[in-house]
């Protein structure tokens, strides 16, 4: 399955690499396509995630803030 959500927080290349690597500790994400510009990121997982807890690992990588779904496949 795959979900689109928001993000904020990002401001560089870094950024992109730093939120794809730590939403890719979660067990169940299979891939993560994270953008800058939009800020936003389309996962890939094995079963639905909470988004707190998405937003929890993301806490580990910084000051970065995952929103609400935009759409979802």
């Amino acid at each position: 399955m795959k979900k689109t959500y928001e993000l904020e927080g990002m401001s560089c290349g870094g950024c992109v690499n730093n939120v794809k690597r730590t939403l890719l500790q979660l067990p169940d994400v299979k891939e993560a396509e994270v953008q800058l510009h939009p800020q936003r990121v389309v996962i890939t997982m094995n079963k639905s995630i909470d988004l707190e807890e998405l937003q929890a690992q993301l806490k580990k990588a910084g000051h970065y803030t995952i929103k609400e779904v935009v759409s979802q496949a």
